[in-house]
Formats: structure tokens, C-alpha cells, sequence
């Protein structure tokens, strides 16, 4: 029996074999409360068994600001923080950003076809990795919105389409959030990834975003969704932004597919 074509390695996707791998999965990343949740979901991915199996899935020990695997570095501290965490800005504009998988060289290519490519169909899969994120680490939350990174208008050109704000209507939908713009690029900022060092990142992020939204209730909690976390100084910036338009009881949380 299959049911349709893996997006990872393009085979069919034998469903009693990739059964046993979603049970498993499902005990790695829930509770008893959110297991039947997330299982339908992993059952519903476009992954085969193998390839559902590989996926590089974040432990259960993270750290508790950014949402690093621990398992790659040991915490400092008593607040289970990462060094980055410990060591990086004082002021506490993200109260946490939560992840699904490490950023491995498998993961890039498919996101790569996602982001570069125009690959549309891929906004379903990682719509769903996000919806078992917020399942795995904000079931409890009561968010008053979804937001996203914005692109700049001529990234925005070039690429066709904002990969994040499909990947947001996917989750708001499966979530029953509502999805709100709150900003607008004002920088033509360099890809992150050509930029050397935090000190850096964080400099060409100064004032990239502006406000551009109607009024919210300044006790807003807000989803903020990307979907990569690097150094986490995009993130910030608009976190950033938000907080001074809103005030300090304002509470933004972030979520992204990668970390």
C-alpha cells in the first residue's frame, strides 16, 4: 500500500512500512496529551519511513531561551542556557524561540528547492513541521496572532513569493490562529549567511524593520515565524520593532523550522 511520493527522496511512500517510524516519532515529540495530535500529523507528512526516520529532530535537552540542541553544546549556567545565550544581549526581547530540526546538509537542499527554487508544493510539508512544533512546545499558549519576517520588496521580486508567509497560512489554518502582517522590511539587508560574525549580523539588522499595521492590544502575545534560526539577530529586530510599537507587555515568541 502507498499513499503518494516522498518530497525527501522522491520514492513512493509505503504506509504500513513508515508506520512503525511514526509511532515512534510521535513518542519522541509529544506527551500524552498531544500524542494523538501529532501523530495524525507525521502520518500525513510527505516523507517515507526512511526519510521521515532521518529527519534531525531536536532533543528533549534545549535550551531553554534560543531552543539549541543541547546535545551539541552543554549549558551554562542554572538556567539551561547556551553559551551564546549566556554571553549574548542582556535585553530579553524574544521570551523564547522553539525549533523542530538542526539545520543538516540534507535539510538545506530541500528548504533550498523550497526558498530558490519556487517549489510551492513544499509549503504544505513545512507548514506541517511547524504545526507539530507549536504542538511539541506552545500547546499551552494562547497566542493572540502569527506574524512573519517580512522580505524586502525587491528580494520579494526576485523570489516570486514570501516562502514564510505561505508557511504561515498553512499554520494558522492548522492551528486556528489568525495571521496578521505587523512589518515591513525597510533595509535590503545582505543574506545572513554572507555576513561574518554576530557583531555583524546584528549591525546590518539595526532598524530593518518598521511598523506597518493597524493598532493590537498591547498585551498581545505573538507568534513570530521564520524559518531558520541562525544568531537569532533577524528574530530580534523584529521582536524589536514590535515591543516598541506596542510596549513592554507585549510577549513575542518565535518559531522556526531549523535551529
Amino acid at each position: 500500500m502507498t499513499s503518494g511520493m516522498c518530497v525527501g527522496c522522491g520514492g513512493h511512500i509505503a504506509a504500513l512500512q513508515k508506520e512503525t517510524v511514526v509511532r515512534e516519532k510521535a513518542r519522541q515529540l509529544s506527551n500524552q496529551a498531544s500524542y494523538p495530535v501529532i501523530y495524525r500529523m507525521l502520518k500525513g507528512l510527505m516523507l517515507c519511513g526512511a526519510c521521515l526516520d532521518a529527519l534531525p529532530v531536536i532533543g528533549r535537552d534545549i535550551c531553554q531561551r534560543c531552543g539549541r540542541d543541547m546535545v551539541i553544546q552543554v549549558s551554562i549556567g542554572n538556567e539551561g542556557l547556551c553559551r551564546d545565550c549566556v554571553y549574548g544581549e542582556d535585553e530579553q526581547i524574544l521570551v523564547a524561540n522553539r525549533s523542530l530540526l538542526r539545520y543538516e546538509k540534507g535539510e538545506k537542499d530541500l528548504l533550498g528547492m523550497f526558498k530558490y527554487r519556487g517549489d510551492e508544493r513544499l509549503a504544505l510539508y513545512y507548514g506541517t513541521l511547524l504545526a507539530i512544533t507549536v504542538q511539541r512546545y506552545y500547546r499551552a499558549m494562547s497566542f493572540t496572532c502569527i506574524t512573519t519576517v517580512p522580505l524586502h520588496p525587491q528580494r520579494l521580486r526576485e523570489r516570486g513569493f514570501n516562502q514564510v508567509d505561505l508557511l504561515a497560512r498553512h499554520l494558522g489554518a492548522a492551528i486556528k490562529i489568525p495571521v496578521r502582517p505587523l512589518l515591513r522590511r525597510a533595509k535590503d539587508t545582505p543574506k545572513l549567511s554572507k555576513q561574518r560574525g554576530r557583531a555583524a549580523r546584528h549591525e546590518s539588522m539595526r532598524e530593518a524593520f518598521v511598523w506597518d499595521s493597524e493598532d493590537m492590544p498591547s498585551a498581545a502575545k505573538i507568534l513570530l515565524m521564520d524559518d531558520i534560526y541562525t544568531t537569532g539577530s533577524t528574530l530580534r529586530s523584529c521582536a524589536r520593532t514590535i515591543r516598541e510599537h506596542l510596549g513592554p507587555s507585549c510577549e513575542i515568541y518565535s518559531l522556526t523550522i531549523y535551529r
